[in-house]
């Protein structure tokens, strides 16, 4: 899949348009979601994890699950982090060492149910990062990542390992992977009837004409 193209040409208003015609209405992820950049925009396959309270952390390595879970990130995915909501807020899970190393192994950004540090670093790096908040609390005794390469629920959304996950500043999307071709096929067709739409409405033309013959708005 083209995702250089495709994040180019797509936003998620228009493929979740694709997925209520499919009758998937339950695929947005919360809205305060949001990227650090309002530019940012990531495409790619989901590669869920998943951080859980640190009931009992290795001394000797506080940070095993989150390395584990780092190292295995593959090719061409998004990691979709979702975050035990008793400490969704009390640390980061996700910083500047982290998108290094998810970049390095080819990700093509984060989704982050909870909070993440390091932001001006992270900026810089330029990696698609989506996210609740910032805080500057280490994971390190607050939290531990105890799964990676589930499903995981985010919100009301279920991600499983190869979704197609789709975010902009209007929000996040997950595809399934198993409708993922059709989607995309019915969202670019509607950007092509929204160009034409754009182009007659600028011309004079009225809503109503333009509803009537395009089916867009």
């Amino acid at each position: 899949m083209n995702f250089e193209y495709l994040s180019r040409v797509l936003y998620s208003p228009v493929i979740s348009d694709a997925l209520d015609e499919l009758g998937i209405y339950n695929h947005a992820l919360p809205s305060y979601i949001l990227p650090i950049n309002p530019d940012y925009v990531v495409m790619g396959y989901a590669y869920p994890m998943y951080v859980g309270e640190a009931n009992d952390p290795n001394p000797d390595n506080p940070y095993e699950g989150l390395i584990e879970a780092v190292d295995a990130v593959p090719e061409d995915s998004v990691i979709v982090i979702e975050v035990e909501e008793t400490i969704r807020g009390r640390t980061a899970v996700w910083g500047e060492l982290t998108s290094t190393a998810a970049m390095a192994r080819g990700a093509r950004g984060v989704v982050v149910h909870g909070l993440i540090r390091d932001v001006n670093q992270v900026l810089r790096l330029g990696f698609p990062v989506f996210a609740v908040g910032k805080t500057p609390y280490d994971i390190k005794g607050r939290g531990e990542f105890k799964g990676h390469g589930i499903e995981v629920t985010v919100g009301d959304v279920r991600v499983k390992v190869g979704d197609l996950v789709f975010g902009d500043i209007n929000g996040v999307v997950i595809v399934p992977k198993e409708v993922m071709s059709e989607v995309i096929n019915r969202a670019i067709e509607k950007v092509n009837r929204e160009s034409t739409a754009k182009s007659e409405l600028r011309r004079g033309a009225y809503l109503k004409d333009i509803w009537g013959k395009y089916k867009v708005l």
